[in-house]
């Protein structure tokens, strides 16, 4: 049988396996095995696709056969801490860690298929065959693409004519996963038998040039540190996300630098130069990214997602301390680095397998924290993520709500009793936000004009509904010379219309649009929000100055010009 033949089979049966295993998901996933078949499945035709080639057909299928199972396995296992396949999924975090656990063995197989015990720390093979495992995948993709697109036009163009053939074939879901996997699989036959052509040699010098431009935005992010303030820094919230994606492309930048060995390795003083300064700075973005999770940790405990962003910050950090040891050997630093690199490789797959064991778990570990939070009391009801413990966090979430539901606490039993009534995320929010407890707060953080006036009836619900976004706690904050940042009058703007309207004033919203809200009371006695007019000097609104000039003297109502033009009940115009 001709290898073309061997690749077309393997992609067809990859195809067929994906449309069964996806046709019958909710079966499987009665017994939980739907996420661990998937996984299974993609790392064995993955694998199997990948070293076909090197190794043959007999031998990659063994290695990709050896591959899945542990990784499904190890998945399976994984998945009996959550209340279904899709709540696993749906972290994220342990996604990633399928995905490393199923593709990073391939070039350590492949190694140990074509050396030995000796190819598994082999760089040369290794480095090689992870980048041509990179460009052959992408190629057959394309390829995939293009041919279903071409496809799609042939059987649109039979259809003029009444041959539907093509057209239904396409339509139909076996039919799509059967070509697309032939495809895939005739694709990577041609690309492996083109290997001196289709190599990524091409790809790795394009990526070289990249070097010095990395190095020269990260020296001007790190000069600008002392000038901008690590304040200022640590306050936005995708910082640690910036700071690991940075590192984590000098790195890739650096390894492509120092390429396979010593003789493909980039020889230019530039791009040397370039690579080392990466080296130098890496800590450093790595030693950032871990101050600014530390501090989010500080604020507002764990929770998955920063437990799993704690545990790459580290990989990025052992990156990075082994880069300065390699930059200690002097001439000798390619070499280092590229036992570092295969080193952190390892490591890499060893904390992928152990994120997926039983014996990890970070919703266990958000949920004793946040828990640890409240009971401590560094937390309230409103801020514990009772959500994400009953959606997200799966098993460990429940047994948090457990423990949280024998306290003693009226407060936290009526949130709790929302979440258990609650339909959807935004119905249990808004259900916080619209209690008793939260309109108290609204009403205490507010100044209302004139003093002594009472809250018109609905008025606190409705400013509740529309506050979801900021903190209610902002507008205790100081603000234009006064005790708080939110303010709210009520005056007659439409004398035509019995009763007062009411001027929300909130210098706590994010966003100066919400500044300042107009709303009036219609006849069934809801409030909504008006057509305001908000008119001054310049086109920046300042609602502090608004609050500040509110205090300094009580608010005045006046009369305003503006010429219309009357179509029917409609009146159009535009503000002075």
């Amino acid at each position: 049988m001709s290898s073309r033949v061997q690749f077309i089979l393997i992609g067809m049966l990859g195809g067929f396996a994906f449309w069964g295993l996806f046709d019958r998901f909710e079966v499987l996933e009665t017994w939980r095995l739907a996420v661990p078949a998937l996984v299974g499945a993609g790392a064995f035709f993955f694998a199997t696709l990948a070293m076909a080639a090197d190794l043959g057909l007999r031998r990659a299928a063994l290695a990709g056969g050896a591959i899945a199972a542990v990784a499904g396995g190890l998945v399976a296992l994984k998945g009996l801490g959550f209340e279904s396949g899709a709540q696993m999924l749906a972290t994220g975090h342990l996604g990633g860690a399928m995905v490393a656990l199923a593709v990073m063995p391939v070039p350590f197989a492949l190694g140990w298929g074509l050396g030995g015990r000796a190819g598994l720390t082999d760089y040369r093979v290794l480095f090689t065959e992870s980048w041509n495992i990179v460009v052959r995948y992408v190629s057959a993709g394309l390829f995939v693409a293009t041919a279903l697109l071409v496809l799609w036009l042939l059987g649109a163009l039979l259809q003029l004519v009444g041959v539907t053939v093509l057209h239904d074939v396409l339509r139909d879901d076996l039919g799509l996963w059967l070509i697309s996997g032939a495809v895939l699989g005739l694709a990577f036959s041609v690309v492996t038998e083109l290997s001196d052509t289709v190599s990524p040699y091409l790809l790795l010098r394009l990526l070289r040039l990249l070097t010095p431009l990395v190095l020269g935005v990260v020296v001007v992010f790190v000069a600008a540190l002392p000038l901008r303030g690590l304040g200022a820094l640590f306050g936005e919230i995708s910082a640690a996300s910036a700071l690991l994606a940075t590192a984590i492309a000098a790195i890739g930048l650096i390894s492509i630098v120092a390429d396979e060995d010593d003789v493909e390795a980039a020889q230019g003083l530039i791009l040397t130069l370039s690579a080392r300064g990466l080296m130098a700075l890496v800590p450093v973005l790595a030693g950032l990214a871990i101050w600014a999770l530390a501090l989010r940790i500080g604020q507002y405990g764990w929770t998955p997602e920063r437990v799993a962003a704690s545990a790459l910050a580290f990989v990025v950090a052992g990156y990075g301390l082994g880069y300065l040891l390699a930059l200690g050997l002097g001439g000798r630093w390619r070499a280092a680095l590229r036992r570092v690199n295969v080193a952190m490789a390892l490591a890499i797959l060893a904390l992928a397998v152990l994120w997926l064991s039983p014996g990890l778990s970070p919703e266990a570990i958000a949920v004793r924290s946040q828990l640890a939070r409240f009971e401590a009391g560094r937390a309230t009801v409103a801020q514990l993520p009772l959500w994400e413990m009953k959606h997200d966090w799966g098993l460990a979430g429940q047994r948090g709500l457990e423990r949280l539901g024998a306290r003693d606490e009226a407060a936290l039993a009526e949130r709790l009793q929302q979440l258990a009534t609650a339909e959807g995320r935004w119905q249990f929010e808004h259900a916080a936000e619209t209690g008793a407890p939260a309109l108290d707060r609204l009403r205490a953080a507010v100044t209302l004009w004139p003093a002594g006036a009472a809250w018109p009836e609905g008025l606190a619900e409705t400013l509740a509904g529309d506050l979801r976004a900021p903190d209610l706690g902002g507008c205790a904050a100081a603000a234009g010379g006064g005790s708080g940042r939110c303010a709210l009058v009520l005056a007659d703007l439409l004398p035509q219309v019995p009763g007062p309207e009411a001027v929300f004033l909130n210098a706590a919203g994010y966003f100066s649009a919400d500044g300042v809200q107009v709303l009036r009371r219609q006849e069934s006695g809801d409030w909504v929000r008006g057509g305001q007019i908000v008119l001054g000097d310049r086109d920046t609104v300042s609602v502090a100055e608004m609050i500040a000039a509110l205090r300094a003297g009580a608010p005045e109502t006046a009369s305003v010009t503006v010429q219309v033009l009357r179509l029917g009940r409609w009146q159009v115009g535009i503000t002075p």
